[in-house]
């Protein structure tokens, strides 16, 4: 087995958590080395324009450290669109997805997670069962189809991976226990223009996950799901990015053409 000695650290954020997403940053490059690429979304507001101080802040920020690279949002994208494009843009194929509420407590946290990978060679697990901060590789994202886009604001996607992963490998997610890296759950640092419901989460995921699915005593318990109400997903899950593995497998052939692979 390839022995993995690397893997990117990605992070979503928005304006309201300018202030909290630098101190993490700023946490992570004291203990992990500047090596290691920080892939950074810097999301727009919904309904919003981004204002000039904001994305010369976020620029100039990124700029003051190695191997950060921020893409930037003209406008409100969804966690699941961004959260696929990092990992798609990621040079590597293990990443580290981390929430910009997180708290990064020790220098030994990436350490962990990458002898983690070596012992169990999982290609997708969260770390303490919830999905603040998780690690997937390019090729499982994309076997069950990437975060559904279709959950165009932000919630309800974790459960939504969670019913897709038992679908696709007959199993749960699997997690690892670090107590050292964990949730702050700042749910009062919103974007003001969402309809929201419980814990300030966009309504609109809310009611697109409800049509998504429908109760079958044959179907899937997601364990996110405190009901434990057996569910079939009815709406097509079309693939998504349909080329991108296409693209890996060619990758090689850009600098010195061998053959195609399809």
């Amino acid at each position: 087995m390839k022995i993995h000695n690397s893997m990117s650290i990605c992070i979503v954020t928005f304006k309201e958590r300018m202030e909290m997403v630098k101190s993490l940053v700023k946490r992570i490059r004291e203990q992990v080395p500047d090596s290691v690429d920080i892939l950074l979304a810097v999301n727009g507001n919904n309904d919003e324009d981004m204002s000039n101080s904001y994305r010369k802040n976020m620029l100039e920020f990124s700029a003051s450290y190695n191997n950060i690279y921020p893409i930037l949002c003209p406008e409100f994208k969804s966690l699941s669109k961004l959260w696929n494009t990092l990992v798609i843009f990621s040079k590597t194929e293990y990443n580290f997805i981390i929430c910009d509420d997180v708290e990064y407590g020790d220098g030994q946290i990436y350490n962990q997670v990458l002898n983690h990978i070596n012992k169990t060679h999982q290609e997708f697990f969260t770390i303490n069962g919830g999905f603040s901060h998780f690690v997937c590789t390019k090729s499982m994202l994309h076997k069950v189809n990437y975060f559904d886009e279709r959950l165009s604001s932000f919630g309800e996607e974790d459960g939504d991976m969670q019913y897709k992963y038992i679908k696709t490998t007959g199993e749960r997610i699997p997690y690892l226990i670090i107590p050292t890296i964990f949730n702050k759950a700042s749910y009062h640092l919103k974007n003001t223009k969402i309809e929201t419901f419980t814990d300030n989460k966009p309504k609109f995921n809310r009611e697109v996950a409800t049509m998504m699915y429908a109760k079958d005593p044959n179907g899937i318990i997601n364990p996110m799901d405190p009901t434990r109400t057996p569910v079939t997903k009815i709406v097509e899950d079309t693939q998504q990015y349909p080329h991108e593995m296409f693209v890996i497998r060619n990758k090689h052939n850009i600098s010195k053409f061998e053959k195609v692979i399809f």
